[in-house]
C-alpha cells in the first residue's frame, strides 16, 4: 500500500495516517476546534476503509493536561468516533506517567465508547493490540514492524515541519 503524507499541523494536536490506522499525538496545547477536525477525519477514514479505522492516541512525556473545555470536545469527538478500537500510548514514566494513565483508565471505566480502549506506555505493544481488531485481523501482526518504522518516521517529519 502507499505510504500517506504526514498531516502537518501545528503543535499541541499532529495526526498521522498510517493505512486504517489514524495516530494522534496530543500534548496538551490543542483546542476545542481541534477536536472537530479529528473526528472529521475519522469519519474520512471510515469513508476510505469501509471496516472502520482504529485511533492510536501518542501523549509524549512533556504534555500538559488539557484544559476543561478541550477535554469535553474531546470525549464528544471520541464517543462519536466511527473506530474500530482506541489505544492511548503515555510515553511519559515515573510518577507522571503513571498518573496520565490512571486519568485515561479512568475515562476508559466512565466513557461511553462502543469499541475497545487500552492504555500502554510501549509503541510496539500498542500496535500489537490495535491490528488484530482491525480488518484483516490478526494476520497483521506480521506487519507491526512496518507500522512502527512508519509511525517514528512521520513524527520524526513532523517535528521537522514545526516551527
Amino acid at each position: 500500500m502507499a505510504k500517506q503524507p504526514v498531516v502537518p499541523t501545528k503543535p499541541g494536536v499532529q495526526f498521522i495516517l498510517w493505512e486504517d490506522l489514524v495516530v494522534i499525538i496530543d500534548d496538551g496545547d490543542g483546542q476545542p476546534s481541534d477536536y472537530e477536525a479529528i473526528r472529521r477525519k475519522f469519519f474520512e477514514q471510515r469513508a476510505r476503509f469501509k471496516a472502520g479505522a482504529g485511533c492510536l492516541t501518542i501523549v509524549p512525556v512533556d504534555a500538559k493536561p488539557p484544559s476543561q473545555p478541550v477535554r469535553k470536545a474531546m470525549s464528544a469527538a471520541l464517543e462519536s468516533a466511527p473506530l474500530r478500537c482506541l489505544c492511548w500510548l503515555v510515553e511519559g514514566a515515573g510518577f507522571q506517567g503513571a498518573m496520565v494513565r490512571a486519568v485515561i483508565t479512568g475515562l476508559r471505566v466512565v466513557g461511553r465508547f462502543p469499541y475497545p480502549m487500552h492504555v500502554t506506555g510501549d509503541l510496539e505493544e500498542a500496535i500489537l493490540w490495535i491490528l488484530p481488531k482491525m480488518e484483516g485481523g490478526a494476520e497483521r501482526i506480521e506487519r507491526a514492524h512496518e507500522a512502527v518504522a512508519a509511525i517514528r518516521a512521520q513524527r520524526e517529519a513532523n517535528a521537522l515541519l514545526s516551527p
